[in-house]
């Protein structure tokens, strides 16, 4: 199977495809169901998957949006923009690290990763629009410098900001363990508790989870 549908949200619906091992990483479709756009967040592999997958969809792509620049969040990028004529979007301070993708990736698997060619960087935290839906940006640096959220109200895309019961790793360049905590710390202060929080990673969870969760840890 392609992709997973996860669900509804008013006029959202998402879906998942999940990349190959070693990464297991979560590429979201996020449809705006009246206007039948669509946005492709961190396409980190298995291409040709994720080109079928938005095909299926029956939406016109607006574009790719990354939580963040590591390998395995856009390793598909370039032939994800290929297909369907997009550009990519990420956080301006993420050149460093999208800069440095393909040298990382080399390390862990042996073989270089071709980054977004159309490549657009934004400062901030915008309001971004998915078929005139405000989508809210939350920059939440630690895991890297311009890692960011994005917030579609129902439900956010938290990349490797954090995990159900677990936090991004901070040992990469770029990455500040103090950094991500105050960034974790505002991220749950910002999402109302039925909110859902779909990382990079692995399952998702409620904010109000999240929350009583994180109140143990810190």
């Amino acid at each position: 199977m392609s992709e997973q549908h996860l669900g509804d949200f008013g006029d959202f619906s998402l879906s998942v495809v999940v990349t190959s091992p070693p990464w297991y990483e979560n590429c979201f479709l996020v449809r705006h169901n009246p206007s039948a756009t669509l946005v492709v967040v961190d396409p980190g592999g298995d291409a040709e998957r994720i080109v079928a997958a938005v095909a299926a969809q029956k939406a016109t792509p607006q574009a790719i949006w990354l939580t963040h620049g590591h390998p395995d969040h856009l390793g598909a990028a370039r032939a994800v923009e290929t297909a369907f004529g997009l550009k990519t979007l990420a956080h301006v301070d993420e050149m460093p690290v999208i800069g440095r993708a393909s040298d990382l990736n080399k390390s862990f698997v042996g073989e270089g990763v071709a980054g977004p060619a159309a490549l657009e960087t934004f400062a901030g935290e915008p309001t971004f629009s998915l078929g005139g839906a405000p989508v809210r940006v939350i920059h939440t640096p630690g895991h890297t410098p311009g890692g960011v959220c994005y917030d579609f109200g129902p439900f956010t895309l938290a990349g490797d900001t954090l995990f159900r019961h677990g936090v991004g790793r901070t040992d990469l360049p770029g990455g500040s363990e103090e950094t991500l905590w105050k960034s974790v710390s505002r991220l749950l202060g910002l999402v109302p508790d039925p909110c859902l929080l779909f990382a990079g990673h692995g399952p998702d969870w409620s904010a109000a989870e999240a929350r009583r969760w994180w109140q143990m840890m810190a």
